[in-house]
């Protein structure tokens, strides 16, 4: 099938991590600067760094992996392709980035809630292992674009595929907030919100737009497998 190749999810999942990354900058970056070894060498800075996105990264994985495995045997029961519905949910996702609609999403506060109480019990763990917990623990964060990811590892209809999209999604949100971390009390107010936001919203509503126009090119407006 011809837009199931053009649009691979893993790759679609990585765009979504890069464009959602300023909002992750935003909301994570305080809690993964929190890891930072105050004082200590960069050889600890960055075991501290990389032991928080390791986890994070892992953690995404396996709930993607599950929500696959779920959706498998809801997609099997309801007679539905997920390459029939993948592409058009990246669309989606992006676009709900791009408009700020995730911050409608309903938020579990308990979650959050829980997550702060443990990230305060392990304050004095040593800055590697803060680190490693913070990470585990990111999914309990009230994040629409996390549960946006998670809706779409849902509809993969496959475990494997599921555990792919989190992950590609996790290495996507890397960089940018690697960065944030890495010069976080040396350049912290360089980029204002705004400016984040602004790129944010262009490169969603780009990615929107080329899937889009992919699908298509390649099978018309709904595509030839919403026919069949």
């Amino acid at each position: 099938m011809q837009s199931a190749a053009l649009i691979d999810s893993a790759s679609a999942a990585f765009i979504a991590g890069l464009v959602t990354s300023p909002h992750c900058v935003g909301m994570c970056g305080p809690i993964g600067c929190a890891t930072l070894p105050l004082g200590q060498s960069e050889s600890s800075l960055a075991w501290a760094t990389a032991s928080y996105h390791l986890c994070r990264s892992l953690a995404y994985m396996i709930i993607c992996l599950l929500a696959g495995l779920i959706g498998g045997s809801a997609l099997d029961a309801f007679g539905a392709a997920p390459a029939k519905i993948l592409p058009w949910l990246m669309v989606a996702m992006f676009l709900a980035v791009a408009f700020r609609l995730d911050r409608h999403l309903p938020k579990p506060r308990a979650w959050s809630g829980l997550f702060q109480k443990i990230s305060r019990k392990v304050r004095a763990l040593p800055r590697w292992l803060l680190g490693a917990g913070l990470g585990a623990m990111t999914p309990l964060l009230p994040c629409g674009p996390l549960y946006l990811i998670f809706t779409v590892a849902l509809f993969s209809g496959d475990p494997v595929r599921g555990a792919e999209i989190g992950l590609a999604f996790a290495l996507g949100t890397i960089p940018l907030l690697a960065l944030a971390q890495g010069g976080y009390f040396r350049y912290k107010g360089k980029f204002s919100p705004t400016v984040l936001r602004w790129v944010q919203c262009v490169f969603a509503l780009a990615a929107a737009g080329l899937i889009t126009y992919r699908m298509i090119a390649s099978d018309g407006l709904f595509g030839e497998q919403f026919c069949h």
